[in-house]
């Protein structure tokens, strides 16, 4: 076959190696195979996605008592129905006002903006973030097929990053959108902990908020690797993630960053067989600011400053650094 020399990169250029900074934790930047060398919508929890996320953290015993409290919360709850029901056949449908919108409240009954005083303030829901650069045919890959590749990344990104099941600890959704041989290599990942280099759990369904915001960039060029061509795609965002934290904490404490880096192959379909069609990951590497360290070894993303009854907690959440910015090199040292 012909050897085709890469393109240039659309549309930013890779960024300089950074210099240090402080109040980061690392996810170990370790190099996946390269290729071949070796041989989505968010959307917001309902109730049932908050048991799951739940059930990924506690035993089977604990759920067994909550299902206990629920049906006698549903037997109080029928008695309390019939009785409004009743008062309702006796109130004159004239008389009940129109409700007014009220603002979301926290966990703790304060209608909060919980990126207030974060330079995530100002990013946009990641679903709106997670944008791809125009399509356009590069080396070998027409137009249509680097549209399809950077769809199929878009989804990985969503799915990985911002989707519930990931958050709770199902990773096939995401492991769905890989090539059939990439799979099992990065189902790996998930047993042994190395996943948070490309993907998000979370430690706490109760404090957990929805509404990821989200910023960052993709380029794409055309590429050869072993006498395989492909289409390699180099994403770089921002994650941010908001958490319901005390009052009393610090201002930023409810937002934990995660800022990764990953490149996505997608090889030529002439080039290889079928099972190794579609999406592969070759290189991922993170590091996140505000993230408890202890649940952050474990694989988990948890905030520092939280509250359960009493302060457990009182870290602040310190000067973010250059994390947030894209246009500065991301912080590479560690605290954790």
């Amino acid at each position: 076959m012909a050897n085709t020399p890469p393109s240039e990169p659309t549309p930013t250029d890779p960024v300089a190696p950074p210099p240090p900074a402080a109040a980061v934790a690392e996810v170990n930047p370790v190099q996946l195979p390269e290729w071949l060398r070796s041989s989505q919508t968010e959307h917001q929890p309902t109730g049932w996605d908050r048991v799951r996320f739940f059930s990924a953290r506690h035993n089977g015993a604990l759920l067994i008592g909550l299902g206990l409290v629920l049906a006698l919360l549903m037997v109080g709850g029928g008695a309390v129905l019939v009785s409004q029901v009743a008062d309702g056949v006796r109130a004159s449908a004239s008389a009940s006002p129109t409700p007014s919108p009220t603002p979301p409240l926290s966990r703790v009954g304060e209608p909060r903006d919980l990126f207030a005083e974060s330079p995530a303030a100002s990013f946009a829901p990641a679903e709106e973030a997670v944008r791809m650069p125009a399509a356009k045919g590069t080396g070998p890959f027409t137009a249509a097929q680097v549209r399809n590749a950077l769809e199929s990344v878009r989804k990985a990104l969503l799915e990985s990053r911002v989707d519930i099941s990931m958050f709770s600890g199902d990773p096939e959704p995401f492991l769905a959108l890989l090539a059939p041989d990439a799979r099992e290599r990065s189902r790996e990942d998930f047993t042994n902990g190395s996943f948070l280099r490309y993907a998000t759990r979370m430690a706490s369904p109760s404090e957990w908020e929805p509404g990821v915001r989200a910023d960052g960039r993709v380029s794409y060029r055309a590429t050869e690797e072993n006498g395989i061509r492909l289409l390699e795609v180099s994403t770089e965002f921002v994650w941010a993630y908001p958490f319901d934290v005390d009052l009393r904490a610090p201002a930023g404490a409810s937002v934990v960053a995660l800022r990764d880096r990953v490149v996505w192959q997608v090889p030529h379909p002439d080039d290889v067989p079928v099972s190794a069609r579609g999406l592969w990951i070759t290189s991922a590497e993170a590091v996140t600011w505000n993230a408890d360290c202890a649940q952050l070894r474990a694989g988990w993303v948890q905030e520092q400053f939280w509250v359960a009854g009493v302060h457990r907690d009182q870290i602040p959440a310190g000067d973010p650094g250059t994390i947030f910015d894209l246009d500065a090199p991301a912080p590479t040292t560690t605290r954790c």
